[in-house]
């Protein structure tokens, strides 16, 4: 009777062993359920407002276009996003820092050949046309962080990285792409690579003289720049004199914003109702792209609003969670990278569309119609959820 008993409370020892190394794997072994799910929700909310904000625009693209037109380009693109992020979540970030390097300098050439033979669309020439359109300035964001994030990672560059001469590794190869990208001219996403090496660079422990440095540098070239008219910057000077004064030129330079305004305005505490939007009808230009956050005030209110900047809160919580547990130093950084991308991209466009910025083409993130940045954005979340399988935290 008493071995029986000895038995027993062994194998009900070995069953709860089991079970807690079970609940132990869904806890701490899986990719992060809260970005998952962040994830999930902005992408399907920004599916449903493209349709509602395209579906008026849809219908002046060609004879054959429907509202449903601009809808089922974004869903291809959706889908190619979905698969390309379960891809890029099961292969180990660690092969990410072997091309890290390679990766960069391709990136470097497709900017250098968007000034060769590249696409121009209002006056921007910032595409690349190889029976696909796509930016190549949207890769090379990506391609900053992991660059960044194996110079500040590896023991012998990572040294020299943080000292005043050490700055020459990684400013001068990103600040060749920075350079490209404002020939384009492309000055918003100048604004945010910038901004991202500037957090990386805090995050990699640069020194204070470095920044300086820095500073000093990125004023020279400004003044280079200026001086020789390499970059046309009366639009620029157009975009601050509407924002100080968006009431100036309705008609014209101001048109945008104010209808932006307009529709954020109307909108109210629960909104117009889904679909029921009226800025969309032509009035607000490209309502599906930069400014759909504006469609979204008006036709789901505040409360819409709020939600989806509670998503995105978790979002951006979540990811600095995965950077503060990553394995090694390379991911965390890569984490802290990507997630500081998403982070800048959102508050920058909320901004802009609220008019608390000079207007700028930034896109919202899981939002704004576009096939090459909700692509390269899903990829960039499958390497956040690869990091999160292989951070010890609880995910659920």
């Amino acid at each position: 009777m008493g071995l029986n008993h000895k038995a027993e409370k062994k194998n009900n020892g070995a069953l709860d062993e089991v079970k807690r190394r079970i609940r132990e794997s869904i806890r701490y072994n899986q990719p992060d359920f809260w970005l998952l799910l962040a994830i999930i929700m902005l992408l399907g909310l920004g599916t449903m407002m493209v349709f509602s904000a395209s579906s008026a625009s849809a219908y002046s693209l060609n004879a054959q276009s429907d509202a449903y037109t601009i809808l089922k380009k974004q869903l291809v693109f959706a889908v190619l996003g979905v698969a390309a992020m379960l891809i890029v979540s099961m292969i180990d970030y660690k092969v990410l820092a072997r091309f890290a390097i390679p990766f960069f300098g391709f990136c470097i050439a497709l900017l250098v050949l968007v000034q060769l033979i590249g696409t121009t669309h209002n006056n921007a020439k910032r595409w690349l046309n190889f029976g696909i359109e796509f930016q190549p300035s949207e890769l090379y964001k990506i391609a900053v962080i992991l660059f960044l994030a194996y110079v500040f990672s590896r023991p012998g560059l990572s040294y020299k990285a943080v000292r005043l001469l050490g700055i020459l590794i990684y400013i001068v190869p990103v600040g060749i792409g920075i350079g490209l990208i404002a020939l384009q001219p492309h000055i918003s996403c100048v604004l945010i690579v910038g901004m991202v090496m500037v957090a990386m660079m805090f995050a990699g422990r640069v020194k204070l003289p470095t920044y300086l440095c820095m500073g000093l540098c990125a004023g020279l070239l400004a003044v280079v720049v200026f001086a020789t008219k390499s970059v046309n910057f009366e639009y620029i000077a157009e975009r601050f004199t509407t924002f100080l004064d968006p009431e100036h030129d309705t008609s014209g330079d101001s048109y945008q914003i104010m209808q932006s305004l307009y529709a954020i305005s109307s909108g109210g505490l629960f909104g117009k109702g889904f679909g029921k939007g009226v800025q969309k009808y032509l009035y607000l230009p490209e309502p599906y792209n930069d400014f759909i956050l504006s469609i979204l005030a008006e036709e789901l209110g505040f409360v819409g609003v709020t939600l989806v900047l509670g998503l995105f809160t978790l979002f951006i919580w979540r990811g600095y969670k995965i950077a503060r547990n990553a394995p090694d130093k390379f991911s965390s950084l890569t984490a802290f990278g990507i997630t500081t991308l998403i982070t800048i991209q959102v508050l920058m466009n909320v901004a802009v569309v609220t008019s608390s910025m000079p207007v700028t083409g930034i896109s919202l993130p899981f939002f704004s119609y576009g096939g090459t940045s909700l692509v390269i954005l899903l990829a960039s979340m499958g390497i956040l959820l690869n990091i999160s399988k292989q951070s010890h935290y609880e995910k659920f």
